[in-house]
């Protein structure tokens, strides 16, 4: 009786680009496993440590105060369509007074002096020409008056405000005495201030001269232009019906944005 036939057991080898034009679905599966487990811990581990290196001014991304921040605004910072929200730490703590955006390229902050009265609002203005909206806080003293600040996404991870000679763009605004009547709008090229100061040679009766400062805004940078005079010797009486943005501290009436 003739031996019978053994089937011989044939060793096939599975390779990714066989694998894949004899059953996509499976090798899909193979494609994944054929190195690619390698390149994925990898990668997470990259992310992973770029998310701890993630900086939010002087603070950690991932610190705790950071992820506690309350959302003041929102606004568009880069210029790429989309708002970004704007978010400050609390006062106290190892990251408090920390002003901050996430945006596409990652975040921007600065970190808020200290023994400032706090924020208690904030907005966007829209520059014309300008890359990306100014953010702008109010900080009200209280003891009377306040503070207008504005940002603007700087270089690197820095969120800058704009100032001239090292101070802050908008002087303080006294609201006890009416000292400084003022308004800040947006120009074509950057924005402008109109001040009522104290006429000039003073006479027997006080009046008031109005003077209007253009400055150019370029980046996160403000450069002072020229000042003109537009009004001369106005009687107080007739400040508030000629000029009454002054009288009402009036600011970016024209270019707020909607967030």
């Amino acid at each position: 009786m003739p031996e019978p036939v053994r089937s011989r057991l044939r060793h096939i080898t599975m390779m990714c680009p066989v694998a894949r034009s004899v059953l996509p679905a499976v090798a899909l599966l193979l494609v994944a496993g054929c190195g690619s487990e390698g390149a994925s811990s990898e990668e997470t581990a990259a992310r992973s440590t770029e998310a701890a290196a993630a900086m939010v001014g002087p603070c950690p991304a991932d610190a705790p105060g950071v992820k506690a921040a309350r959302t003041i605004a929102t606004v568009d910072l880069d210029g790429d369509g989309r708002s970004d929200a704007i978010k400050l730490t609390r006062s106290a703590g190892r990251c408090a007074n920390v002003l901050f955006a996430k945006l596409a390229g990652g975040y921007v902050g600065k970190k808020l002096e200290g023994g400032q009265p706090p924020v208690s609002a904030a907005y966007g203005v829209e520059v014309p020409g300008h890359q990306g909206a100014l953010l702008v806080t109010r900080e009200d003293h209280p003891r009377g008056g306040f503070q207008l600040r504005l940002y603007a996404a700087g270089e690197g991870d820095e969120l800058t405000e704009l100032e001239v000679d090292g101070r802050s763009l908008v002087p303080f605004v006294a609201l006890d005495v009416q000292e400084h009547p003022l308004s800040i709008d947006c120009t074509d090229a950057g924005v402008a201030i109109t001040e009522a100061v104290a006429h000039e040679p003073h006479g027997v009766m006080f009046a008031w001269d109005i003077r209007r400062t253009s400055y150019a805004v370029e980046g996160s940078v403000a450069t002072a232009g020229a000042t003109r005079e537009i009004a001369d010797n106005v009687h107080p009486g007739q400040l508030a019906a000629r000029y009454p943005e002054l009288v009402k501290y009036s600011a970016f009436a024209s270019c707020r944005t909607a967030g």
